[in-house]
């Protein structure tokens, strides 16, 4: 019998992880982690799966890893949202995506034996503030601080692209109803105060994360995604739609809008997350037979909050 093919991921310990990885064992793969505290990886995740240290630099343990593997998922960053913007911390962000990419880069590079395939994630902020304008994979980006961040994620990918098929996967609001933009803004409903954020009219590209699990491990396997690849529903909503449902799902009123100022005052310049947003499509995975989990989103806050 063969052994199990092998898939690398780094940044399992995030919240999409360890549905990725489920989703991943559900198809007999093998699981190798990088981690900062690879122990504590291993507390979270499972003693089933081999773990290494890392801290996002070239090392042989990664080359090691990375020679004949079927793949590398890439899922590592600071929190976008984790803190106030402070010049420091946008320069966290923008490092903790570059340093590790660039690393991950020159070691498949080096490879004797590359991965297939290497996944890395980005976001849709790559498309910036875009309107109603609908924005595609082709799109180009913005020059905002985001948009710059993921023009660098994405372009630390680039020493890689003659060694193994890459896919960028810009990656949109992911519905949880424990983390993330939704888990924010059940609290304010539940206590009767739910409303839409800022002018309302921002479009919002939402995913389950059971799609987003779905979509990479798929991308992994079709051989014809190669490139940026938009992950996000076939149906982006604007923000006071967006907040609405959630509403007609609780069965709360919907009547306290935040006005972008108060946004502005809580949360700094990073509430440019929460004011602006974009009506992205995904292109890629529509024209390719995706099959879709959650479409409506009706349907997706009733499977998360039902």
């Amino acid at each position: 019998m063969n052994a199990p093919s092998k898939i690398v991921i780094s940044g399992a310990t995030g919240f999409l992880g360890k549905y990725i990885i489920e989703e991943l064992t559900s198809k007999g793969y093998s699981i190798c982690i990088f981690s900062r505290n690879a122990e504590s990886a291993r507390k979270n995740l499972g003693a089933e799966h081999e773990y290494v240290n890392w801290d996002c630099e070239e090392s042989p343990e990664l080359l090691s890893a990375i020679e004949g593997s079927k793949a590398v998922i890439h899922l590592a960053g600071a929190n976008i949202a984790g803190k106030r913007w402070s010049e420091s911390y946008k320069r966290e962000i923008i490092d903790s995506r570059r340093v590790g990419t660039s690393a991950i880069a020159r070691t498949i590079a080096s490879a004797l034996n590359p991965p297939e395939v290497w996944f890395s994630t980005s976001a849709v902020g790559y498309y910036g503030n875009g309107g109603d304008e609908i924005k595609k994979e082709t799109s180009a980006p913005s020059t905002d601080f985001l948009s710059n961040v993921c023009n660098e994620w994405e372009a630390a990918t680039s020493p890689a692209e003659k060694y193994c098929r890459i896919v960028r996967g810009r990656i949109g609001v992911v519905l949880h109803k424990e983390e993330g933009a939704l888990a924010k803004m059940l609290l304010p409903f539940r206590l009767w105060l739910g409303g839409s954020l800022g002018s309302g009219r921002q479009w919002l590209s939402w995913v389950h994360y059971a799609d987003v699990a779905g979509m990479i491990v798929w991308a992994i396997e079709n051989s014809l995604i190669n490139g940026a690849m938009n992950i996000v529903s076939p149906n982006p909503l604007p923000m006071k739609k967006f907040a609405a449902t959630i509403g007609k799902v609780l069965n709360k009123p919907f009547w306290f809008p935040v006005p972008e100022f108060v946004l502005k005052l809580i949360l700094g310049e990073h509430a440019w997350i929460v004011i602006t947003g974009q009506r992205v499509e995904p292109e890629v995975a529509v024209n390719h037979n995706y099959p879709f989990h959650f479409t409506d989103l009706e349907t997706a806050l009733k499977d998360l909050l039902c």
